[in-house]
């Protein structure tokens, strides 16, 4: 019924169908809650992981969602992206998410990340500073926090013209993650999101390792045709990075099967968007009884 609802919706356009997939997220977590098996527990980055499944950004823009996802199966959530200053149709701004935020207890059911990125209007020189506000003003909410690096909100900082502007931005993050963690006497992990469809991905690579980030959201093959080619590059990715970094797959992931073999590519954690707005919120449940099958398997 809902594959069938959401099919139907989709035709209206891709926000309508995130809409009815909130909907069902919502009442989905009050009539029909589920619990992750315990043998999906794990840590990466130093927190706590009940299970690999996260939400992807972009799908729960403000954090509205997430007291909703534990219970449905989610390990782990993703916020945003959380810009500054509100924009019509794109964000809140960084105030109104931190009034949704601050009404929720810590610790965190399940670990919240959050995506930040910048305004359209600023000027790439001011680029980290869109940047660096959104990290110091979230960071007491946060259980870790992701660098967008591919909005087309602005400059795209995967293409080799706005370099010396990534590199502002990642020494900029970096140095103020040290000052935060030092002031505030608690670790934050800071996660870069790459797309691998965009730009020069051994370069970004490179940079991530190089300034010392906590982990790597790699995205990607969106259509179904693409998942082998996404698989690869994952593979890659994670022979590249030599398991000094944990990295995260978004993007393509539809069926429990893509969940087990991303894992199995090399990844530590995948997050879902479009497989939630298709199949409907006991998707999480699906997979994570087939991973849980797999695991006591071995």
């Amino acid at each position: 019924m809902y594959s069938w609802l959401s099919a139907t919706v989709s035709r209206r356009g891709v926000p309508h169908a995130r809409k009815l997939a909130a909907y069902a997220i919502r009442l989905a977590a009050i009539a029909v809650p589920a619990a992750l098996p315990q043998n999906l527990q794990h840590q990466v980055m130093g927190l706590s992981f009940p299970g690999p499944l996260g939400l992807a950004a972009g799908f729960d823009k403000h954090g509205t969602l997430y007291h909703a996802l534990p219970s449905l199966g989610f390990g782990f959530a993703e916020i945003g992206s959380v810009i500054p200053l509100a924009e019509e149709q794109r964000s809140l701004g960084l105030n109104a998410v931190i009034a949704i935020l601050s009404r929720y207890p810590r610790p965190h059911a399940i670990p919240l990340g959050m995506s930040i990125s910048m305004n359209r209007a600023t000027p790439p020189a001011q680029m980290a500073d869109d940047y660096l506000v959104c990290m110091e003003k979230l960071w007491k909410y946060a259980d870790y926090i992701t660098l967008n690096l591919g909005v087309r909100a602005g400059p795209d900082l995967h293409l080799p013209e706005h370099r010396a502007t990534l590199y502002s931005v990642l020494a900029a993050t970096k140095s103020k993650q040290v000052r935060m963690m030092t002031e505030s006497g608690r670790g934050c992990p800071i996660v870069v999101k790459i797309d691998q469809d965009r730009g020069d991905t051994n370069n970004l690579l490179a940079c991530v390792r190089d300034y010392a980030f906590d982990g790597l959201i790699l995205s990607g093959g969106a259509h179904i045709n693409e998942g082998k080619m996404m698989l690869a590059n994952l593979q890659h990715v994670s022979n590249k990075m030599s398991d000094t970094m944990p990295i995260i797959s978004v993007g393509g992931i539809r069926t429990p099967q893509d969940v087990a073999d991303r894992l199995s590519a090399g990844a530590s954690l995948v997050q879902i968007y479009s497989g939630i707005v298709e199949s409907g919120p006991l998707l999480p449940r699906r997979i994570n009884t087939h991973l849980s099958t797999l695991a006591t398997a071995c």
